[in-house]
């Protein structure tokens, strides 16, 4: 009986790591099905969707969007028809299946699984109390520069997003769900910028809430 338990524990990390796969797999299926569920769209139309829409909360490399369409094509969540290219050979333009669909928002109404939040940033601001000041505080000026670009880069595509809704482009529906979205990653941003204000604000009371920053000359 021992013999058996020590061989099957290898067996059964194997497939609890096979699992995890699949998990990870399951969601990107449903981010590219959540994309065809707009409109039908080739591979390289998917990743550019994903790159300016959903990058900031779901974050893929192009060369999975291929893997991953065939997988749902296979499953017969989604279909592709070859259309003639101006640019070249025939491209496979991918569109959601009714089945696809029903197993898509069927999924949509189940509970989220909790998030992994791994964030380089604040590993780094467990050791600001060991560091020079005026070193800690160019950092998170850096840091809140490079949130408020995001900031107005999210802000800019809201108001792209509106105009697409006004002129006809996007249904009410698709526009609802990304603006849901954007507005989360609008938030996200503005929040991160102004943790940098209040961490410099704890390290150096007398430094402005506007800059994190003091000259180190």
């Amino acid at each position: 009986m021992l013999h058996y338990v020590k061989v099957d524990i290898p067996n059964f990390r194997k497939v609890l790591r096979e699992e995890s796969k699949m998990a990870e797999r399951k969601t990107l299926d449903y981010v590219i099905l959540a994309g065809l569920l707009r409109k039908p769209r080739s591979g390289w139309d998917l990743s550019r969707w994903m790159e300016g829409e959903t990058s900031h909360f779901f974050s893929i490399g192009h060369s999975s969007v291929y893997p991953a369409l065939s997988r749902l094509e296979e499953a017969g969540l989604a279909e592709h028809q070859s259309v003639a290219s101006d640019q070249g050979p025939k491209r496979k333009v991918y569109s959601i299946t009714e089945v696809g669909r029903e197993a898509l928002l069927s999924w949509a109404q189940e509970p989220a699984a909790e998030r992994e939040v791994r964030d380089e940033q604040l590993v780094k601001a467990l050791c600001y109390g060991f560091l020079p000041e005026e070193r800690v505080l160019e950092r998170l000026r850096q840091e809140k520069v490079s949130h408020e670009r995001k900031l107005e880069m999210y802000e800019e595509f809201e108001r792209r997003l509106e105009a697409q809704l006004k002129e006809g482009v996007i249904s009410k529906e698709a526009y609802l769900g990304t603006l849901l979205t954007l507005r989360r990653g609008i938030g996200a941003e503005r929040s991160y910028a102004e943790w940098c204000d209040e961490a410099a604000e704890m390290i150096s009371p007398t430094t402005p809430p506007h800059s994190a920053s003091r000259s180190s000359s």
